[in-house]
C-alpha cells in the first residue's frame, strides 16, 4: 500500500512538473518589459528578390527562431520599412517549413509567397516560427485553442529584439496576420505601440469559446445540434485550461473585449464563403471597429479560399500596402 501511494505521489508531483502555465493576460503582457537579443543562426535559401537569414531569441524560457527575408535592391536610405508575418495554424508544427519535397525551406509551401510578396513591393519581412514549430522549442504550447494567446508574447519578444536586424526602419513597421496568425496580430496591437498599421487575412475571431464551438461542428456545419450532443474542440479546451498550473480567465487574454484601446489602423481581407475561418468573424471584427469610430478597411473577397487565389494575393498585398503608405501620409 505504502508504494502504491508513493507511486501515485511521484505521478501527480511529475504532473505538477509538466503542467503549463497558463498564457499571460493582455495586462501582464502591456507590463511586461522584455530584454531581448536577437542572435543571427546563419544565411538560409532565399526566393525571388531575397535573400534570407535564421535568427534566434528567447521567449519565456525558449528558444525560438524568425525568418528575415531581406531584398536584395539598394537598401533605403533610412533603412527598410518592415512587415512581421505572423502565419496561421499548423497541423503539424514541427513540420512547419518542410516543403512537399522534405526540404527544409522557412515559410513552407503554404506561405511561400508572403515574403515573395511584400519583398517584391520594398519591405523587410521578418516571419517567426512561433514556439514548437520547426526546430523552435515549446511544442507543448501548439495543442488547442489558447495556442495564440502563447504565440502573441513570442511576437512581442521579437519585437523588442528588432534593433538588432541590421538596415531596418523601425518608424516604418507593419504587421500581417492569417487565421490564427491575424488573432496573433490583434492581441499584438493591444500591447504594443510599435506598429503603424495592420493586416489581417482570413483571421479567426470571436472569443475561444465560440471558436470552439465552431470547430467542433466544422465537418458537419448543418447536423442537428443540442445540449445533449458532445462538442469534441469544446471539451478539448475544458480540459487543457483544467490541466494548467494554475486558474485562468479566458476573457483576460480575448482582444475584443480590449478593442476600444486600439491605436492602430486594421486592413481587413476574407473570403465570404471561407470555412477555414468564418467569415461572421471578421464582419463582427469590423462592425466593432466602426461602432468604437477606428480606422478600418474591410475587403470581401469572392470565394472560398482560406489563403486566397494567385491573383486575390496579389491584391490584397497590393491593398495592404497602399493602406500602410496612406497610414504613414
Amino acid at each position: 500500500m505504502r508504494k502504491f501511494v508513493f507511486f501515485v505521489m511521484l505521478c501527480s508531483i511529475a504532473a505538477a512538473a509538466f503542467a503549463k502555465p497558463p498564457p499571460k493576460t493582455i495586462t501582464a503582457l502591456r507590463e511586461s518589459e522584455p530584454d531581448v537579443s536577437l542572435q543571427l543562426v546563419g544565411r538560409v535559401d532565399g526566393g525571388p528578390g531575397f535573400s534570407a537569414s535564421l535568427y534566434q531569441y528567447v521567449s519565456a524560457g525558449l528558444k525560438v527562431h524568425a525568418l528575415v527575408a531581406r531584398p536584395l535592391a539598394p537598401e533605403p536610405e533610412a533603412g527598410w520599412p518592415v512587415v512581421i508575418a505572423n502565419h496561421g495554424h499548423h497541423p503539424n508544427p514541427e513540420k512547419y517549413g518542410i516543403t512537399k519535397d522534405g526540404k527544409s525551406w522557412r515559410p513552407g509551401d503554404y506561405y511561400r509567397r508572403i515574403p515573395e510578396l511584400f519583398v517584391a513591393r520594398g519591405y523587410l519581412v521578418v516571419m517567426p516560427d512561433f514556439r514548437g514549430h520547426s526546430t523552435s522549442e515549446g511544442f507543448e504550447f501548439t495543442e488547442g485553442m489558447l495556442e495564440s494567446a502563447y504565440y502573441t508574447e513570442d511576437v512581442l519578444h521579437l519585437l523588442a529584439g528588432l534593433p538588432d536586424i541590421d538596415g531596418i526602419n523601425l518608424d516604418e513597421l507593419f504587421m500581417w496576420g492569417h487565421s490564427t496568425g491575424g488573432e496573433v496580430t490583434l492581441r499584438t496591437l493591444l500591447v504594443s505601440k510599435q506598429i503603424k498599421a495592420a493586416s489581417m487575412w482570413s483571421s479567426v475571431g470571436g472569443n475561444i469559446w465560440d471558436q470552439s464551438y465552431y470547430y467542433s461542428r466544422y465537418s458537419e456545419p448543418t447536423a442537428p445540434d443540442s445540449s445533449e450532443i458532445e462538442k469534441s474542440t469544446v471539451t478539448e479546451l475544458r480540459r487543457n485550461i483544467a490541466d494548467l498550473d494554475r486558474s485562468f480567465d479566458s476573457d483576460l487574454v480575448e482582444p475584443y473585449l480590449y478593442l476600444a484601446d486600439l491605436d492602430t489602423p486594421i486592413i481587413i481581407h476574407h473570403a465570404v464563403d471561407d470555412t477555414g475561418a468564418a467569415y461572421k468573424w471578421s464582419q463582427r471584427l469590423a462592425t466593432e471597429l466602426f461602432v468604437l469610430g477606428k480606422t478600418y478597411e474591410f475587403w470581401s473577397v469572392p470565394g472560398e479560399a482560406h489563403l486566397f487565389d494567385y491573383e486575390q494575393m496579389d491584391v490584397a498585398a497590393y491593398r495592404d500596402v497602399a493602406f500602410f503608405r496612406s497610414v504613414l501620409r
